[in-house]
């Protein structure tokens, strides 16, 4: 039996990666976000106005990631920077998706185990 050495920020993200990346885009909301929760994003790849912008709620967040998922397709990190505190997860990460190969980061504020507020950025 292997144990796992993976502390519980990464096990969070690698969880959200894995179901994001299954298509199942409301589980890993209810999941992974609180019921208020808000999303912050540079990405303007469908959105009606310009960057920052600012999502709130589960349903509202829902409705971004299903567009963010059509939109990309697919991820396939190609590199990622990790790192956490007590109530914190910020990663960088490169990826290829259906756009080509694009350089995020997000920062996740945590509340009880889910993210309540997320900062993400996008070039």
């Amino acid at each position: 039996m292997t144990t796992s050495t993976a502390s519980p920020g990464r096990l969070f993200f690698d969880k959200h990666i894995e179901t994001i990346s299954a298509g199942k885009i409301d589980e890993m909301v209810d999941r992974d976000y609180a019921e208020d929760a808000v999303l912050i994003t540079f990405f303007n790849g469908f959105a009606d106005t310009p960057p920052p912008i600012t999502i709130e709620g589960r349903e509202n967040i829902k409705k971004f990631f299903h567009d963010y998922l059509r939109t990309i397709d697919f991820i396939d990190i190609k590199s990622l920077d990790f790192t956490e505190a007590e109530n914190a997860i910020f990663f960088q990460a490169k990826f290829n998706c259906k756009l080509g190969q694009v350089s995020v980061g997000d920062a996740w504020t945590m509340r009880d185990g889910q993210i309540a507020y997320h900062f993400g950025f996008w070039n």
